[in-house]
């Protein structure tokens, strides 16, 4: 019996495995690998610079190490700690703080492209032709216009956070001033530049995704695909996950998003189903483990005490 079920996806794997543009799509996705973590070496070096001066290699080196690090933390914390070790002289709590303003700007963009996502994919699957669901799917694209305008007005004024430290911290406010001004250093130009850097490396993964779909048999087009992979990623941005075993969530979400939405279109098959949890989960390998393999080199390299007095 168990043999007679798994054959249809030997088979199925049998098929996808040969031709030349899945074979260039698949070099497509690992090409752009070192993009992605040349684009996430940018934005770091570009956020540093405030604190030390940095090469794009050792840039690359703490975002390896990062992820490293990161594989067996909640959320991805570790990818902080991992970063700042990297440095050689600059205050590393500081740098923690610099480097939560980069992680801000993919979270702020993550947000951004799944509520776009969402508001496009609520007429698949709600009839909003009628008088009441009409004026209901007016009233959440406003909202989500309105939302999306605060959060961008928030992130680029940022500094501002510093002030509100003052405000409260009170007397205390000394002993963390050095840590609060962190905020205050970047102006709305260097915060636009860095959300740009975070928006360019989304749409490099989320391509990721789309030929990897292609690649193992889904039939989708690249707009929709897009708007599912921007639910997807906005989902996991939620849900609370050890990058380690980030593999079965990440497949149950895409499962589901993609479910929804091949139902209404009556063309969710088992196919499809082995196809969305593959080509999630290959993306997995190839922007989680493979990066967190190479980072482990330098991550035993890393310098955790200091000789100075600074440290």
């Amino acid at each position: 019996m168990f043999r007679k079920d798994i054959n249809p996806l030997i088979d199925y794997f049998d098929n996808i495995t040969y031709g030349f543009w899945s074979d260039f799509m698949l070099i497509s996705v690992l090409l752009l690998i070192p993009l992605n973590i040349l684009l996430e070496g940018m934005k770091w070096q570009y956020l540093m610079i405030k604190l030390e001066k940095i090469s794009i290699y050792t840039a690359v080196k703490g975002v390896l190490a990062g992820i490293s690090v990161s594989m067996i933390m909640p959320n991805r914390v570790g990818d902080y700690l991992g970063r700042v070790f990297i440095l050689k002289k600059a205050d590393r709590f500081q740098a923690v703080l610099a480097t939560i303003l980069g992680s801000l700007a993919q979270l702020l963009t993550t947000i951004i492209m799944g509520l776009i996502g969402i508001i496009l994919f609520i007429p698949d699957y709600f009839i909003i032709s009628t008088g009441l669901n009409y004026w209901i799917y007016l009233g959440i694209i406003l909202g989500v216009v309105i939302a999306i305008a605060v959060l961008v007005f928030i992130y680029l004024n940022f500094s501002v956070f510093s002030v509100v430290i003052k405000k409260i911290s009170g007397k205390y406010y000394n002993k963390i001033q050095r840590y609060s001004q962190v905020f205050s250093w970047y102006n709305q130009k260097e915060l636009m530049n860095v959300l740009l850097l975070s928006i360019f490396r989304y749409l490099i993964f989320s391509m990721q995704f789309y030929l990897l779909l292609k690649v193992f048999g889904v039939g989708i087009s690249y707009p929709v695909a897009m708007m599912l992979i921007s639910i997807v990623y906005l989902m996991m941005a939620i849900i609370p996950t050890v990058a380690l075993t980030e593999i079965g969530v990440r497949g149950s979400v895409s499962l589901y998003i993609f479910k929804q939405y091949f139902e209404t279109t009556g063309g969710w098959q088992p196919e499809v189903a082995v196809g969305v949890l593959s080509a999630s989960s290959f993306l997995w390998l190839c922007n989680l483990i493979l990066p967190a393999i190479i980072g482990a080199g330098f991550v035993f390299s890393l310098k955790f005490f200091r000789k100075s007095n600074g440290s």
